[in-house]
C-alpha cells in the first residue's frame, strides 16, 4: 500500500473540475475537499449523486478533463 501512496500522493485535484472515471466513461466533479480529513465529496454529473471517497481513491482512480 505504501508504494502505491508514494505513486498518487502528488497527483493534484481542484475543485469544480470534471474527472473522467478510470476504465468508464462516468464523469464527475470534486465539489469538497478536506485535506484534514483526506477526503473528498464528489458528484456524478449524470446523476446528481454524490459520494465521500479518500483522497487516495480520487488521485488512483481520476483522470482530469
Amino acid at each position: 500500500y505504501l508504494q502505491e501512496y508514494e505513486k498518487y500522493k502528488d497527483v493534484p485535484l481542484s475543485l469544480n473540475e470534471t474527472y473522467t472515471l478510470k476504465d468508464s466513461d462516468n464523469k464527475l466533479e470534486i465539489v469538497e475537499l478536506d485535506e484534514h480529513a483526506r477526503v473528498a465529496r464528489v458528484k456524478n454529473i449524470e446523476t446528481g449523486a454524490l459520494a465521500t471517497k479518500t483522497l487516495h481513491w480520487c488521485r488512483k482512480n481520476l483522470i482530469k478533463e
